[in-house]
């Protein structure tokens, strides 16, 4: 009985032969895997010796924190830059709704001058028509609150307030003065022909819905970002696996091959392949190693993890295939997307527009009404007894007479404009269902691909492990060999990239439709 060691696999020959493989796999704790290989008859103990023991080997360290592709999208979402950025917009438009909305309620406040003193000489004209220059020396205080409210249906600002005026004269008789104003309401209006308050009353509330639902989109598109990153890292993980097994399997294939050699059952010529083949096996290796390194820092980056951290990415569970109906994921799109909230806000800024220029270009009106009481003495409770009226009104008109077809032009410019607009959008709404129904025949393709995909991959896998017996046995080549371990690598690639493609495309179409379809809801977003 003789022992053969190689990488912790054991090999015991004793009349038949037994194998056994011990897989050490350092994912996050170390697994050992027992394989055993069915017995053959064997001839000789040197045929023994020749049992294969293929070895797959991990590149982690014991200290890899295992990632899925669903924590990294939530870490993703809560922590990376594209999180924060989204959030501070998001918040922009929060307090720009907030600022409106307060700017229709009551506002009241308190205005003050304590004091103004103020001595000069100043020029007086007398009653006959000369002027006389007298020195003034004055110190005036006053003090008032009022409340001002905007009134959105008819577009202009009321005002009510109180007051309380004193002037010191301290040159001549040195007296003192009280100007009281118990109650004072005016109304003013720029134009009333056009109301801006109710086209801001309309316009904003759809700023504010597409402020939400951009924040969720955006929040999709980190999750695009990230399950892009992320399969692209785990294909270059799955590449240092599949090297690695690769050098392994051709480290120990050479090894046997050389005892085959030395006793002449394999020519030179095959001895010289599997060092060619181990050789080549090490630099892909070596350059699967720097790939990975790159995308890993990429996926960090936009994690937002700190880069010194080891990653073990774990291949996503594939759930039940869904299959995407184009009229749901049409529908979700036009009830979730913040493009069709924006298209109607478009509309109606051009509709604005319009509005626009045929008030402020043709006939304008202004009004400004101001009702209430004054009283002066020259002690302050006199000034509140017997108020006087005060009344004052204006209406202004500015009527064009000849202006060279500016107002006219005005018009016909905004109602072309308010023509592309609409061009823009019906073109804009054309072009995002194409995009949508393109989405939903990939995606749903995607589910035949990724099906044929895993079962070549187990099958070329079933292949390989065959072949490898085979040529053992001496009932293979070495062409024979190395097609069945290229084939075996080229199925595992394409299962991966099949994985790839489907977990794309679904996030694609949960970006385009802000709809989770595995569960059936609309993607909201706490913010």
């Amino acid at each position: 009985m003789k022992l053969l060691e190689k990488n912790d696999c054991a090999v015991r020959t004793n009349g038949f032969m037994g194998g056994y493989l011990r897989l050490i796999s350092n994912f996050d704790t170390i697994n050992c895997l027992l394989i055993f290989f069915n017995t053959v008859p064997i001839r000789t103990v040197k045929t023994a010796r020749m049992l294969i023991c293929l070895l797959g080997m991990n590149s982690g360290a014991f200290a890899q924190k295992q990632l899925s592709l669903p924590d990294a999208i939530a870490y993703a979402q809560k922590h990376s830059p594209h999180f924060h950025r989204a959030k501070n917009t998001y918040e922009r438009s929060y307090w720009r709704f907030t600022n409106f909305k307060a700017s229709f309620k009551p506002q009241i406040r308190l205005s003050a001058t304590v004091p103004t003193f103020f001595r000069a000489i100043n020029p007086i004209t007398q009653p006959d028509g000369s002027i006389q220059f007298i020195r003034v020396s004055q110190a005036n205080n006053s003090v008032g609150v009022g409340v001002r409210q905007n009134i959105s249906f008819l577009g202009g600002t009321l005002r009510a307030g109180t007051s309380l005026q004193r002037t010191d004269n301290f040159s001549g008789n040195q007296s003192s003065y009280f100007l009281s104003t118990p109650i004072q309401v005016s109304y003013s209006q720029n134009s009333l022909l056009y109301n801006d308050f109710h086209w801001q009353g309309r316009l904003e509330p759809l700023f504010f819905e597409t402020a939400n639902k951009a924040f969720a989109e955006d929040m999709e598109s980190v999750a695009v970002e990230t399950v892009s990153l992320f399969l692209l890292a785990l294909e270059a993980q799955s590449e240092i696996d599949i090297a690695q097994t690769n050098r392994a399997n051709a480290d120990t294939l050479y090894r046997l091959s050389r005892e085959r050699f030395a006793i002449g059952t394999i020519p030179k010529t095959d001895l010289l392949q599997l060092e060619l083949n181990l050789l080549k096996a090490k630099a892909q290796l070596n350059e699967a190693l720097i790939t990975r390194e790159a995308t890993v820092k990429s996926l960090q980056a936009i994690l937002g993890i700190n880069r010194g951290d080891t990653l073990r990415l774990l291949l996503p569970e594939l759930s039940p295939l869904l299959s995407i109906p184009y009229d749901k994921a049409l529908e979700q799109a036009s009830l979730n997307r913040s493009a069709i909230v924006k298209f109607r806000s478009e509309r109606l800024q051009a509709d604005q527009e319009v509005a626009k220029a045929k008030g402020q270009n043709s006939l304008e009106v202004s009004l400004l009404a101001n009702l209430g009481t004054q009283q002066t003495a020259s002690r302050l409770a006199d000034s509140y007894r017997n108020p006087q009226n005060q009344q004052y009104i204006g209406l202004t008109l500015d009527v064009p007479i000849q202006d060279w077809g500016y107002r006219k032009s005005q018009i016909r410019l905004a109602k072309a404009n308010r023509e592309l607009v609409e061009v823009n959008m019906l073109q804009e709404e054309l072009l995002f269902e194409q995009e949508v129904m393109m989405q939903v025949m990939r995606f749903n393709q995607k589910n035949t691909q990724i099906q044929i995909a895993k079962q070549t991959d187990v099958v070329a896998n079933q292949r390989l492990a065959i072949t490898k017996e085979r040529y053992l046995l001496g009932k293979l080549s070495i062409p024979d060999l190395n097609l069945a371990i290229q084939e075996s690598v080229n199925a595992r690639r394409e299962y991966v990239k099949a994985l790839n493609g489907y977990w794309q495309a679904l996030y694609t179409i949960r970006r385009l439709t802000m709809y989770d379809f595995e569960r059936d809801l609309p993607i909201k977003f706490d913010k």
